[in-house]
């Protein structure tokens, strides 16, 4: 093997890779939202209660964006470190939550979680922004890949878990709640040694030739909140989420309460949320790189809201899942677009700060969006829930043909 195919067999190893600890970030992650009917009927909660859990786990996760996108930009022969770090805090989330049936310290273990889903994205998608310039959408669409597997298979596997079984005679009721918390805490704490052991290895040079000193990154990161095309897309993607917070947990409460499905109906029914975006992600992401970023932003943003919409008239059945699935098309697939138009407006070695910046924005807009969606579904029902998070989306989308959208040559 030539040296050139050497060092395309190690980038695509690196990208593979990274997308697998991607996948098992988001699996904990989905899994959260498994648990939340179980916490509401043990503890007795609220919808505002309920949506505190999603209020924790995003104030939580802003916290630690910035410093881990600043230290991964000057440090990235560490970033391996800040990646297992990410996967031990998930562990030691789920362990709090496993070992309390106490509304408050349970609410402390999803803002434990929280902190480690946060120090995945700046590492992680900074390091890919930075080894791909060519193909930076297209890499970091494959890295949303792996967080769609992880997405998709999460809540089935935990609907199984939670649910029970019951086939040719075999039946199993589940296991409790809290005792499934406590054996999620395992095989978090080894994958952050497979991360730690492998990740060094996976970026070789590329890592080791990636630290910079403080002055040059200082003079690179201090325009970026000046830079019009940064400051528009985390705009954009930070009232997005407020949107997609919102609908998150509450469609887990609504096919519980309202529809009345069991466990594993609702895990399946929120893998389509992702099912399809496996595929759609890197193809959105080759689509931005060939034709340019804005058409895809566009059309991407406005199928999120015309789908969250049309919940209004199919909630239900199988049209609702129909429009699950399609929903699952772009949900998740248009945020890499979006991260790489903004990464392409900075000079390098800043791509993990500005990727921080585009995760601590949807984290403090998106903080609040649970409780709002909440007390929408007291009031309203799920129709407010539903029209809330279209109408904010749709807002996105028209406001994507008009912000600057501009590449640094």
């Amino acid at each position: 093997m030539s040296q050139t195919e050497t060092k395309q067999r190690a980038s695509w190893d690196l990208m593979i890779g990274l997308a697998m600890g991607h996948a098992v970030k988001h699996f904990y992650q989905q899994a959260f939202l498994l648990l939340i009917p179980s916490f509401k009927a043990a503890m007795g909660l609220t919808d505002v209660q309920v949506g505190l859990f999603g209020t924790a786990r995003t104030i939580s996760s802003s916290i630690m964006n910035m410093p881990a996108g600043i230290i991964a930009d000057l440090w990235r022969s560490k970033v391996g470190l800040i990646l297992a770090a990410s996967l031990t805090s998930l562990a030691l989330g789920y362990l709090i939550i496993g070992l309390s049936n106490v509304y408050w310290i349970v609410l402390l273990g999803v803002a434990v979680t929280g902190l480690g889903t946060s120090m995945w994205h700046a590492p992680a998608f900074g390091t890919l922004g930075a080894i791909y310039p060519d193909r930076r959408a297209t890499a970091m669409a494959v890295h949303r890949t792996g967080g769609s597997i992880g997405d998709s298979i999460s809540p089935i596997v935990m609907g199984l878990l939670l649910g029970g079984i019951a086939f040719w005679g075999l039946e199993w009721s589940g296991l409790n709640w809290r005792v499934l918390a406590l054996i999620l805490v395992a095989p978090a704490l080894l994958s952050a040694l497979a991360v730690l052991i492998f990740y060094g290895k996976a970026m070789g040079v590329e890592g080791a030739s990636g630290t910079q000193d403080i002055a040059a990154y200082l003079r690179s990161a201090r325009g970026l909140l000046r830079n019009a095309t940064v400051v528009s897309m985390v705009t954009l993607t930070s009232v997005r989420a407020m949107a997609h917070n919102g609908l998150n947990i509450f469609l887990i409460v609504y096919m519980d309460e309202d529809l009345g499905f069991s466990t594993f109906k609702i895990g399946y029914h929120i893998a389509l949320l992702t099912l399809f975006g496996v595929g759609s992600a890197p193809i959105l992401g080759w689509l931005s790189d060939k034709m340019g970023r804005r058409p895809i932003i566009f059309v991407g943003l406005s199928a999120i809201s015309l789908l969250v919409a049309s919940l209004l008239l199919f909630g239900e059945g199988l049209p609702f899942a129909l429009v699950l699935a399609f929903l699952g098309v772009f949900l998740y697939s248009i945020n890499p677009v979006m991260l790489a138009t903004a990464i392409d407006a900075v000079p390098r070695g800043t791509e993990a700060s500005v990727t921080a910046l585009m995760f601590t924005g949807p984290a403090i807009f998106g903080a609040i969006s649970p409780i709002i969606a909440g007390r929408l579904r007291e009031l309203y029902g799920m129709d407010g829930v539903f029209l809330y998070s279209a109408l904010i989306v749709g807002i996105v989308a028209l406001a994507s043909l008009l912000v600057p959208m501009r590449r640094v040559s």
